[in-house]
Order: structure tokens, then sequence, then C-alpha cells
């Protein structure tokens, strides 16, 4: 419904109508049948609306109730588009343009910057049409709290169940990308660990060796007081003693056994407390040569190796 139609209708019931910033319009010498009357129209009599401009006049709180009650909307909204239109209306009598009120007539701006207004010949809409009578639209609110959603008064479907799965698949997504995100976090960290603890080394590409006894007899006084207690193993003299690479980290040193293990050497590993571990070979050979074997697997593995007794 047109906000001119409200103001007609609301002057034909009220007789009397107050327009913000504008003037007050009074509707006299108003016949009960005027004449060509219509269904749900009439047509009003020549100089029937008297008009008094007053550019300070006040909101009509009546008329902020009816265009309310017709619209379905709550006050402030109702008092908002009065307002509005009213704005627009203003703006052209600003720029010296006609204010046109449908079913009322058409205020100006004359000489002296004041309102003048010319009552039309109009058909003036005199009562709302059925389809926009608030009693038939309103719904009681609590009749329809589960399937129902307002607005201005009108009944709407509501989007609970939409709004609903909306949320659970945003909550899914959301749990997806954090567990994604943890396990890249993890892979990464123990590649960063893998690293620090050595993994990558230089001797990839190194052939297995194993250390076999020297020929030549030198060092022997070096190691005689360690190995002293050292009993050989068989008829020709040799013995059998520990060559320890290194001494680290339980997990340093798994990860160095295993890498040894792929390359051929033959490595051991051995705890006394599950916390430190030895990464050692065992040497089968003369006392002569224990010095000979630990400097050759020092060099080779670049880590002080030592003997140790089996």
């Amino acid at each position: 419904m047109k906000i001119a139609h409200l103001l007609g209708q609301y002057l034909l019931q009220n007789k009397k109508m107050q327009l913000q910033g504008i003037g007050e319009f009074v509707l006299d010498n108003f016949y009960e049948n005027p004449f060509e009357n219509e269904k749900g129209r009439v047509r009003l009599p020549g100089n029937t609306i008297q008009f008094s401009p007053d550019k300070k006049a006040k909101e009509d709180t009546g008329l902020i109730e009816f265009i309310s009650q017709r619209t379905g909307k709550i006050r402030p909204l109702a008092s908002s588009d009065l307002e509005d239109f009213l704005n627009i209306g203003k703006q052209l009598l600003n720029v010296s343009k006609q204010f046109y009120i449908e079913g009322l007539g058409t205020l100006i701006l004359n000489d002296s910057s004041n309102y003048d207004f010319i009552q039309g010949n109009e058909v003036m809409v005199a009562t709302a049409p059925e389809e926009i009578n608030p009693k038939k639209r309103i719904v009681k609110r609590e009749e329809h709290t589960d399937d129902m959603s307002f607005e201005d008064g009108y009944p709407k479907p509501a989007k609970t169940s939409a709004n609903a799965l909306r949320k659970l698949l945003i909550l899914f997504a959301l749990v997806l990308g954090l567990t994604i995100i943890g396990w890249i976090v993890y892979y990464f960290f123990q590649q960063w660990q893998d690293k620090k603890n050595g993994q990558e080394n230089t001797l990839e590409n190194i052939q297995p060796v194993i250390p076999s006894p020297a020929q030549a007899q030198d060092s022997l006084a070096a190691g005689k007081d360690s190995l002293a207690t050292i009993s050989p193993v068989n008829t020709n003299g040799d013995y059998t003693y520990k060559v320890v690479i290194e001494t680290a980290k339980r997990q340093r040193a798994l990860n160095r056994h295993k890498d040894l293990q792929k390359m051929g050497y033959d490595v051991q590993l051995s705890t006394e407390d599950s916390i430190t571990f030895k990464l050692y070979t065992v040497v089968t050979g003369p006392l002569s040569d224990t010095s000979r074997s630990r400097d050759s697997i020092t060099r080779f593995f670049g880590r002080k190796a030592r003997i140790e007794l089996k």
C-alpha cells in the first residue's frame, strides 16, 4: 500500500492530519455520500481539503499508528517510511518542483518560500484492500515458534534446519582442518628431530668395510694394561674385544644403528639404563692390533672410538 493512499485514508477517517515540517490538512464540507462513489474509492468535492502550512509541524502520532496498523510494521519503521516519503517531497519543493500526493493534491513552494496546496480531483482509496488487511496476515508468534519466523508481521518459513546443517558442516570442516594442520606439524617436527639427531650423514656412498687384523706390530704396550685379563679365544693367540663407535641417546642410537645395518655394517647396540646406548662392533684379532683397529674405525666413522672388554 502506498504511503499517499494511507494519508488519504487517514484524512477521510480522522478529518485532520498533520505532516511534520509541512503543515496541517483538514477535511470539511464533506458529504456522507460523496459523488461518483465507487467500491472502496471516493472522489472528494472541490475545496474540501483545507491546508495550513507550518514548517515546524510535529509528527502526527495518530498517523504513525494508522500506518503501522495498515502495513503491519512496527511504529519506528512506519515513522521512518513516512519521513522518507516527506523528505523526498521537501527536496522537490526546495528546487521549485511540485510535490504531488496521490489522491490528495499538489504542494508547491510560493514566492514567499512557503507551501501552497492545490486539491486534486483524483479518486481516493477509501478502504484498505482485503489482501493487506493486517487482521488477515498477522499470525500469533507462540503458535508458530518451531516452523515460522516473522518480519514486519508477515509469517515466513524458518531456516532453522538449513542453518543447523550449515553450522554442522562448518564445524566438521574446522575439525578436519585442525587435524590436517596437526598432522603436518607433527610430520615436519619428526623430520627436524631426525635431522637434528644426525639421520643425514655422509656415509651413504661408502662401501661397507669390516676391520680386519693388521700384520704390523705396534702400540702393543698402549693396550696391554686394560686387556691383561683377556684370554685368547683360539690357539692362534687371537682375542675378541668391542670397539665402541658411538655413545648416544636412545632415538639417535636406534636411527644410527638402523642406517649402518642398511649399509652392511656389522654393528650392535647395548645399554645399561635404557637411556644411553652404545653402538659398537666386535673385532677378533691379536692384541697388537687393538690400537690400529681403534684408530682405523675412528678415522672411518669420524668419531673417536674406544676399546672395551667383551
